[in-house]
């Protein structure tokens, strides 16, 4: 049994903190809130952008993983719960004697806009400010002594995470030329994929510093879109998606992650989407 810090106890943290519970680990999870987690889960009610709230973290802790989500999308925000936060944590545990940090990232550390295949090992160079900030807290995690590995997360989705359903129901459209490449991950991959790497991690086994979370086909969003027109079938007239401009334009490699053996759960969107637009009773 190990004992397991998860900062950060929303729809990720929160069912892998109640995955943990339930494996016989002793499991804290800090929140802004003291709303409870989940059964064998002691709640930690603090902020970690403010350093003095977080003296109730516990000693003698073996793994901590940090899963926040700005409560403000503004440099800010992102500066003060990725950046700020994961450094007052890993100042609130230091002395510890800690088998492994984990940091919850996002592809949006990348700066690739062509098509262009990406891995761990390409170059990173974001111009928005949620990519910099991400890729300044990965740093700080991984320039200290603690182990620490970093898991960047594609597009999530899954339950209660239904955008993309709902452009498509009401018509959206992309081009299929040029294409726009989009990346994604189910909900409970995310989860899967945090637990499987805190067991490999407390079996000793090593871990790369970087692993890029996505499922096993990117897609282009026209493919996504038509595809799930055609499954719901009675949707709006087409209509053009308007922040295509703006959106992400590359191809995620999980290979490094595969070649670990992770499992996925969801191997690509249709199968997730299936499911998610089955219980919506929209096929």
């Amino acid at each position: 049994m190990a004992r397991i810090l998860v900062v950060g106890t929303g729809d990720i943290g929160g069912h892998l903190a109640q995955n943990l519970a339930a494996d016989g680990h002793q499991v804290w999870g800090v929140r802004r809130s003291d709303k409870p987690v989940g059964d064998g889960i002691a709640v930690i009610s603090a902020d970690v952008a403010e350093f003095e709230t977080l003296e109730e973290i516990p000693k003698e802790l073996d793994v901590v993983v940090y899963s926040v989500a700005a409560p403000v999308f503004s440099k800010e925000g992102y500066h003060n719960y990725y950046f700020k936060g994961l450094k007052n944590i890993l100042k609130a545990v230091k002395g510890n004697d800690l088998n492994r940090v984990i940091f919850v990232s996002s592809s949006s550390v990348y700066h690739q806009m062509g098509g262009e295949w990406v891995n761990e090992s390409s170059e990173t160079n974001p111009s928005s400010f949620a990519g910099k900030e991400m890729l300044a807290a990965e740093k700080a995690l991984l320039n200290t002594p603690v182990p620490g590995t970093v898991v960047r997360f594609t597009g999530i989705y899954g339950p209660g995470r239904t955008r993309m359903i709902e452009q498509a129901r009401h018509g959206g459209y992309c081009d299929p030329d040029p294409e726009v490449w989009t990346n994604r991950i189910h909900r409970d991959d995310c989860v899967g994929i945090l637990q499987f790497l805190i067991n490999k991690s407390l079996n000793g086994e090593s871990l790369a510093p970087i692993y890029l979370a996505t499922d096993n086909e990117p897609a282009t969003l026209f493919d996504v879109l038509e595809w799930m027109k055609d499954r719901i079938g009675e949707v709006d007239a087409d209509h053009d998606v308007g922040e295509v401009s703006r959106r992400a334009n590359r191809r995620c490699s999980n290979k490094l992650l595969s070649d670990l053996g992770y499992q996925f759960a969801y191997d690509n969107y249709r199968d997730g989407y299936d499911v998610i637009l089955a219980e919506m009773g929209l096929v």
